[in-house]
């Protein structure tokens, strides 16, 4: 990942979560990652990502509210499902997901209807400005099991057809909502009113197991209302959810964004809960990338329980990684991270790119190192022009100090034994990333050598 600093023994930093769990250093792969804006957060959690797919590690980006993910995906050869309430692109909910080889047909249809409820009650009280009843709980499920009924023989399942059968029980025919059916009036901004055209049909994208990467881009949803963008974040997530969620799917990183907006959710927290609970069995390394611990003030009432999940999910990370904070921040992050009074001083000077990587008890003082190629594409400034930081793109390495001459740098590549194609593109004034070798200012020719 980069260089440690002199104080944590110097050298290389080589990290993979997995390797940590099987170790013993940690008893889980949840991490969390913390920088405020222009630290070089971004970038590491995109390095780390990438550098991870490299291995064969799969990658998830559950919601990308921004759309910074996606050139990462097309980058490395992965997908992006982008995903706005006037594109053409549709998502079912309701699909399956990969179906669970160990389970038999009947506890496979019960895990697909707990997945389906849950999805329902979690998307509908933001429709309606309320929690659900029990009588409507209960409609609910009975509008959901006829449905299914009815697409017996391998007909899809979507919220539209849920909705036929909430407001016609007997016959599942077309019909507007009686004047007291919130739960149905709810359901129909999404199949008929200002809602409706991106979740309430089957899916027209599907959910590529084997790429690289697969970027769920929600950006379309920004500036839209905001109880669609609450119900867009919480069906995208349920949905990548079912399709990751494969005991034979292999090694995945799950990553959440701005995890704050969905923290903010309730129902969605539970979600993040459940999940977090369940990677060892999944294979999943959750990433949660936030700003600051005090985002977590917009997540319910302190020592409410909304609080107290996302708390949980931060103690529940033994994975850490903390870039540069500001003063007033400090001390909840010292406390809800159960930093020492030595790790947060260094926190609170830390230069760009270099982050406080909390392994289990063991900190190290890291500056993430980048080639300008990744930080091309990783870069979040959107329209303002980027000054490299020399610091974070290059490092010298103890097999090649000195500058060498024009005609000898082709063939360095045997001789300091570096195979890579970086080294005969690194340009003059730079290091090669691999053998450490700095090209040379001017070009010389080989006569003059």
């Amino acid at each position: 990942m980069g260089k440690l600093a002199d104080v944590s023994g110097g050298g290389d930093f080589v990290f993979d979560p997995y390797e940590l769990y099987n170790a013993g250093h940690v008893t889980g792969t949840s991490m969390v990652w913390i920088g405020t804006v222009g630290t070089g957060k971004s970038a590491g959690a995109k390095s780390f990502a990438t550098r991870m797919a490299t291995m064969g590690v799969k990658v998830t980006v559950a919601s990308d509210p921004k759309g910074e993910w996606a050139p990462v995906a097309e980058a490395i050869g992965g997908k992006v499902i982008a995903l706005s309430p006037s594109g053409d692109h549709r998502l079912n909910p309701l699909d399956e997901g990969p179906r669970d080889s160990r389970l038999s047909d009947a506890a496979w249809a019960r895990l697909v209807k707990s997945r389906r409820r849950l999805l329902l009650s979690s998307i509908i009280p933001s429709l309606i400005d309320r929690d659900l009843k029990p009588a409507e709980h209960t409609q609910l499920d009975i509008a959901l099991d006829r449905a299914v009924a009815d697409s017996a023989g391998g007909g899809v399942v979507t919220i539209r057809d849920v909705y036929r059968w909430l407001v016609d029980p007997e016959h599942g025919a077309p019909a507007e909502p009686a004047a007291d059916a919130d739960v149905a009036h709810g359901m129909r901004r999404l199949v008929e009113g200002d809602l409706a055209g991106v979740f309430d049909g089957e899916s027209t994208v599907t959910f590529d197991e084997d790429a690289p990467m697969v970027v769920m881009d929600t950006s379309g949803f920004m500036g839209a209302s905001g109880t669609l963008l609450s119900v867009a974040m919480t069906v995208v997530a349920a949905w990548v959810e079912a399709a990751v969620m494969d005991p034979d799917g292999g090694r995945r990183i799950l990553v959440y964004d701005e995890g704050w907006r969905m923290l903010r959710d309730e129902l969605m927290l539970l979600r993040m809960s459940e999940q977090w609970k369940l990677a060892r069995q999944y294979g999943l390394c959750n990433l949660l990338i936030m700003h600051r611990i005090t985002d977590l003030d917009m997540i319910g009432d302190q020592g409410s329980a909304a609080r107290a999940l996302a708390q949980g999910l931060l103690s529940d990370a033994e994975i850490r990684i903390v870039y540069r904070q500001e003063a007033d921040v400090l001390e909840a992050t010292k406390e809800a991270l159960g930093l020492t009074d030595r790790e947060i001083d260094e926190v609170s000077t830390l230069p760009r790119g270099m982050g406080l990587w909390k392994l289990g008890k063991r900190p190290f003082l890291v500056s993430n190192i980048l080639t300008e190629q990744e930080l091309e594409v990783f870069k979040t400034s959107g329209r303002f022009e980027v000054e490299i930081p020399e610091e974070i793109i290059v490092d010298r390495a103890p097999v090649a100090e000195a500058v060498v001459s024009q005609h000898t740098w082709e063939n360095l590549a045997t001789t300091a034994g570096c195979d890579s194609a970086i080294h005969s593109v690194t340009r003059a004034g730079k290091y090669c990333t691999r053998c450490g070798a700095r090209r040379p200012d001017a070009e010389v020719g080989s006569a003059a050598a």
